[in-house]
């Protein structure tokens, strides 16, 4: 009886019709396909809400699908959800709440995607799904040629294709050069040429890129983290003491770069040839100590600064110039703009989350030789060296929240039973 409902099932006139099943049932295109729609559709900036529902509607077809894999992310990713939690509850002492409240919950949702990525059966479906969506943008907007002048600078950069400012389509661009050096091992790995050959020519456009966006801390980071994801690689099947060993320099020089962080900051201006002030940080900077002794515990509720209503910020938007308020603004440094939001209880809970999504990860090195660990400790190796002065943070509908909970929740994934997982299985990335 199966023998002939097997055949009966692979009859000419059904096999159209089953090949089409199967290809829309495979997880791993599933996968794929979600991670490159979901990001795609937060990155160009111009896309504004249209962008946003299609991320949303998204985001909910991929819950329903995949429900098992929600409680999954949910159970074991919880503990990155209470930053999430404690941006919903700030609307309580905001000073805007309805402003609070929104944002808060768009964030919340943005979160929900990278964790529920993160915890995909098939992370390396994950990251070719990513690598399609920025390396392709990378490449279109390189394609365009939307060159804008440098803010104060004068200078000439490129900005994205959707008109993204040069550092947050730097960060794209950088981005899709980790993911690109990514497939560039897994063609090698597969033997296969043309995959190695291609991916190899993505990564050296989407260098450039990143360059010609003329943001001299993107490129620096972008240095870093290649570096490290050079090292990681090269490691990733040693044994489990010497990956150990080299955890522990990384977080000890880490700590280091926390120590002197003045002289390693001064040493970057002089070699990026930027101003002392970081064109113009310097003044926010010290305006935002006034404004974070007002409220120092709490905050002004999350996203609650850059309002049109608030006279700090409106002083703030005309002392640089800028015309569209309530737009795309910030502290330039991700711990002073939580702080200004949620106060030095909100930025001890965003550090608690990172701390321990990058000790999982770790962990999970040292255990497997997954790929995709290496890539999102590299990621995180990225956004984390550029946070003092930019706003890496956990932010609404846009792409960097999903990636950067995607890399925090992935240090939960399953690193397989005792005693196999220094053996690559299907899927484990």
């Amino acid at each position: 009886m199966g023998f002939i409902a097997m055949t009966t099932a692979l009859a000419v006139p059904q096999a159209p019709r089953s090949s089409l099943v199967a290809l829309l049932t495979n997880r791993s295109l599933q996968d794929g396909a979600f991670a490159a729609l979901m990001v795609i559709a937060r990155i160009p900036s111009s896309v504004g809400m249209p962008g946003a529902f299609v991320f949303l509607l998204l985001t909910g077809i991929y819950v329903a699908i995949r429900l098992e894999q929600t409680c999954d992310a949910l159970r074991r990713c919880w503990f990155l959800l209470v930053f999430p939690a404690f941006a919903l509850l700030s609307a309580v002492w905001a000073i805007y709440p309805e402003v609070t409240l929104r944002y808060a919950l768009q964030m919340t949702l943005t979160a929900l995607a990278g964790l529920l990525l993160s915890q995909a059966a098939q992370p390396r479906a994950v990251l070719t799904g990513l690598f399609v969506a920025y390396a392709g943008y990378t490449v279109a907007s390189l394609t365009a040629g939307n060159i804008h002048p440098d803010g104060m600078g004068g200078a000439l950069a490129l900005y994205g294709l959707g008109g993204e400012a040069k550092n947050y389509f730097a960060d794209t661009a950088g981005t899709a050069v980790l993911l690109s050096l990514i497939m560039l091992v897994t063609g090698i790995e597969r033997d296969s040429p043309v995959l190695a050959v291609f991916s190899g020519g993505m990564s050296a456009i989407c260098v450039l890129t990143t360059v010609r966006a003329h943001s001299a801390g993107a490129v620096a980071s972008l240095a870093l983290a290649a570096a490290l994801l050079t090292a990681l690689l090269v490691l990733r099947t040693r044994s489990p003491a010497l990956k150990l060993a080299f955890a522990a320099t990384v977080v000890g020089t880490f700590a280091l770069c926390l120590l002197f962080f003045q002289p390693l900051m001064a040493m970057v201006q002089e070699l990026s040839a930027k101003d002392s002030g970081l064109t113009g940080r310097g003044y926010l900077w010290y305006r935002a100590e006034f404004i974070i002794a007002q409220r120092p515990w709490l905050g002004m509720g999350y996203f609650g600064f850059w309002h049109p209503a608030n006279p700090d910020a409106i002083g703030l938007w005309r002392y640089f110039d800028v015309h569209q308020e309530g737009t795309g603004f910030s502290f330039h440094n991700s711990y002073i703009q939580t702080m200004v939001e949620t106060g030095y209880i909100g930025l001890a809970i965003m550090l608690g989350g990172w701390i321990a999504g990058i000790i999982a990860l770790l962990r999970r090195f040292v255990l497997t030789p997954s790929l995709a660990t290496c890539f999102w400790l590299s990621y995180m190796a990225m956004e984390l060296s550029k946070s003092p002065v930019e706003p890496i943070r956990p932010a609404a509908l846009v792409a960097p929240t999903i990636m950067l909970f995607a890399a925090l929740g992935f240090g939960w994934f399953p690193v397989g039973k005792a005693g196999t997982a220094r053996t690559p299985q299907p899927g484990s990335g």
